[in-house]
């Protein structure tokens, strides 16, 4: 994320209700913060709090168990399997 001295290059500009304005500027106020400020900290926190949800995939023990059960059993390749594998283009090293 960029430092607070970084370099400012680009611009957000939304509309909203007075009353969530009002909702937003109390809360950045009481932080001690600008409403600029507020609403890029706090939506960059979520932002990351979303992109780690959508790149982290959560398994029970149950799931787990089953998963490690079949990387540890493979089953033998299919012949649709071996005929992909002999097109051409494809690097069998």
């Amino acid at each position: 994320m960029s430092k607070a001295n970084d370099l400012k290059d680009a611009r957000i500009e939304f509309k909203t209700s007075k009353d969530i304005k009002a909702l937003l500027q109390e809360v950045a106020n009481s932080l001690g913060m600008d409403l600029s400020n507020f609403l890029i900290s706090t939506a960059v926190q979520r932002a990351k709090e979303i992109q780690k949800e959508e790149r982290v995939l959560m398994l029970s023990n149950q799931e787990w168990n089953r998963f490690e059960e079949i990387l540890n059993k493979p089953q033998k390749p299919t012949q649709a399997l071996r005929d992909l594998m002999d097109l051409e283009g494809f690097d069998k090293s």
